[in-house]
């Protein structure tokens, strides 16, 4: 399904407007020239090509100008969540072009955090024991937005499951068993380090043995080096200054960083893993002991609505500076499911909000610029549900909180490449009904303001005591086949209610305020 909308998108998105990255607005992208065409234009032929019959045995269209970042092997995570709600009885993939979206780009730092990962659960998982998300907890070497560590911590996070503040406090599953908790399983530092980034250690925490081990991380040898010319070049493309023969040297340079990565992996001294505790010889019983493994190219999910939503498509600048793709690229529902652990009528409202917000600042066929969006959240990180809402819009529209990409040279020449605080959250709990919450989104080329309300309230069915009764008893893994089956119906109706009923008056608010 993800080729058949990417087949889709990449057709539609060769003639729509991509008048939000032209250079001469404040904080659009200076990028190598797209393809644009007039609204009018942009609108009719888009009809044409929605009627189109596109099938998933037509050739695979390519949506990364570099193959590398397709071409990693996938870390397969088997989710609780998954097993519990019925939407995936086997392991899932999670793949490097999903990091690579979430971060905005592929570079040394994102194929780092991504091998400090794949390391980690190595060592925690040895012998083809696949890992568990949920069931590992992370201490990062430094705070949340001290660099490099939360851009990192990003990445770490979406594979393992282990949240800072923002992640699932777990409600009714999270009361009966530890593993579907996953807020604070990702602990950052109060203060900064001041640790060199080569010095810097992860450690990761296998919470169901007590194994514990060290990942540590030597980024200062990637080569090309990254010389101060290299990062005057990268300025100059920032502000949209650079050659077209400049912009081919850069993305070259820049790709051979993060393929370095790699390629180097298991090179002396580059990445240095470190057992600190052992664990328990013998692995405890758990409610997932049963869940399978499957190759990643034969996954699917069990509730095929997952991959049925129409991605939301994106502008991301980094991708175009880079040499990554100069085109759109599609955000998919899936993507955000595998980031929140699972599907269900947050999840779709977080999207929805989203979706809806992205529409109003960006009408008439404009594709959305990441890190041109701010976001104020109508609540703290670890208010529920606002930081699991928050890590979904931040997924999507690339605004990032504390853990968010400074920019380095690219932010200092062009705030569009700053995403860090542009997710901002309160200090202290609102202490507002969720149906009361406004999502306020600005479009800061612009300065166009909107607010987005989800009435949660009205999702059905409802969520009765003895369904929640019922969601404790399958997070102990005491439920019945039978019981089971109809859980996995209440729970994956309410998410597809939500994206069924999301024009429904009342639901979704949408508010413009300038």
């Amino acid at each position: 399904m993800k080729t058949l909308y990417t087949t889709l998108a990449l057709l539609i998105v060769a003639v729509f407007v991509l008048s939000a990255c032209a250079p001469a607005a404040p904080t659009a992208a200076p990028v190598v020239p797209v393809e644009t065409q007039a609204p009018e234009a942009a609108a009719a032929t888009e009809a044409v090509v929605a009627t189109e019959a596109v099938t998933p045995e037509q050739e695979e269209v390519s949506l990364w100008d570099q193959p590398y970042i397709s071409q990693v092997p996938p870390i397969l995570m088997i989710e609780p969540y998954y097993t519990i709600f019925g939407q995936s009885q086997v392991a899932v993939p999670y793949y490097y072009e999903e990091a690579v979206k979430l971060a905005g780009h592929s570079c040394g730092a994102t194929a780092g955090a991504w091998i400090i990962t794949k390391k980690a659960l190595e060592a925690l998982y040895p012998e083809g024991e696949t890992p568990v998300r949920g069931q590992i907890a992370v201490e990062a070497p430094g705070a949340e937005n001290e660099f490099p560590v939360g851009v990192l911590g990003e990445i770490i996070t979406f594979i393992t499951g282990a949240a800072p503040k923002t992640g699932f406090i777990g409600q009714e599953f999270g009361e009966a068993n530890n593993l579907f908790k996953r807020q604070n399983k990702m602990v950052y530092t109060d203060e900064p380090s001041g640790t060199p980034p080569p010095k810097m250690e992860w450690i990761f925490t296998r919470l169901d043995t007590g194994k514990k081990v060290g990942v540590n991380f030597n980024l200062a040898i990637i080569t090309p080096i990254a010389t101060e010319e290299r990062q005057a070049m990268g300025a100059k493309l920032a502000k949209g200054g650079a050659t077209a023969e400049e912009a081919a040297d850069y993305a070259v340079y820049w790709n051979d960083r993060a393929k370095f990565v790699f390629e180097n992996a298991d090179m002396d001294g580059f990445f240095n893993v470190t057992v600190y505790e052992e664990g328990a010889t013998e692995t405890p019983p758990s409610i997932v002991s049963d869940v399978k493994t499957v190759a990643a190219e034969d996954f699917s999910w069990d509730q095929a609505y997952i991959t049925e939503v129409p991605p939301i498509m994106m502008m991301e600048p980094y991708f175009q500076i880079f040499g990554q793709t100069q085109e759109p690229v599609p955000y998919y529902y899936e993507e955000a499911v595998k980031l929140a652990g699972h599907s269900c009528g947050a999840t779709t409202g977080a999207w929805t909000i989203t979706r809806k917000a992205l529409e109003a600042l960006y009408p008439d066929g404009q594709i959305p610029v990441r890190g041109q969006i701010a976001v104020q959240a109508p609540g703290a990180e670890d208010e529920f549900p606002v930081g699991v809402f928050g890590d979904i819009i931040t997924y999507v529209t690339g605004a990032a909180g504390k853990t968010g990409f400074i920019g380095q040279e690219f932010g200092k020449a062009n705030d569009l490449f700053v995403r860090q605080n542009k997710m901002v959250y309160m200090d202290k709990p609102s202490g507002t009904l969720p149906p009361k919450m406004e999502w306020i989104f600005t479009r800061l080329d612009t300065g166009a303001k909107v607010g987005v309300r989800f009435n949660l309230v009205v999702i059905t069915p409802l969520p009765t005591p003895n369904r929640i009764a019922m969601g404790k008893k399958l997070a102990l893994g005491e439920a019945t086949p039978e019981q089971a089956a109809d859980y996995y119906q209440y729970w994956n109706d309410r998410a597809t209610y939500v994206l069924k009923n999301a024009e429904m008056d009342g639901f979704f608010t949408v508010t413009v305020y300038e």
